[in-house]
């Protein structure tokens, strides 16, 4: 792979909200859960902390969590977007951060102690816009949601309740295209 095939896969990444309770020809969720899989393996983490974990939520599990966001809503204009990911998406892969990992490593290094929960945070959002970017690749549209509490109170059971929610990834295929983006000016320096 090259650079340049990087750079597209980046760029070419967007927001997709209009989305389709379906999977592109040839998607699995078996190869969704690879992708993942292989990513929070994969992706680094300070200190080698190892602390992102993921699920993948479809079908009566997916609108279940969904539902929780909706109904947690106050008013009809702040539902839209839950409800759109509860009635138009295939999944949502749901990012946490293992905070029984985070706690051990800060007993065991405490000069960093109140860095360990940023370095968390860093490694999860790596972790996301990989998937995302990959996922993207085969195809799929995707948005990444924070309903952070309200989506924690759906999930299955056996969810250790040590992982806390850092994202949602909801995804499915691509009921049409992002809009418009637009940038800033940022440019990039170089000092020697």
């Amino acid at each position: 792979m090259s650079v340049e095939h990087i750079i597209k896969a980046v760029s070419s990444r967007r927001t997709i909200y209009n989305l389709k309770q379906t999977l592109p020809a040839g998607v699995t969720v078996e190869k969704i859960q690879e992708i993942v899989q292989s990513i929070v393996k994969d992706v680094p983490t300070a200190f080698n902390s190892q602390s992102t974990r993921a699920i993948i939520l479809t079908g009566a599990a997916h609108k279940k969590a969904w539902e929780s966001v909706v109904a947690a809503m106050p008013n009809d204009d702040a539902k839209k977007r839950p409800a759109s990911a509860r009635d138009e998406a295939f999944g949502s892969i749901i990012f946490m951060t293992d905070s029984k990992t985070i706690q051990g490593l800060q007993e065991k290094f405490p000069a960093y102690s109140a860095m360990f929960p940023h370095f968390a945070d860093q490694a999860n959002g790596a972790a996301q816009i990989s998937t995302w970017t990959a996922l993207h690749q085969l195809n799929l549209g995707c948005n990444l949601q924070h309903y952070n509490t309200m989506i924690r109170e759906a999930l299955p059971a056996d969810v250790p309740k040590e992982w806390e929610v850092a994202a949602q990834l909801v995804f499915g295929s691509v009921g049409a295209p992002a809009g418009e983006k637009t940038f800033i000016e940022n440019p990039v320096k170089v000092y020697k």
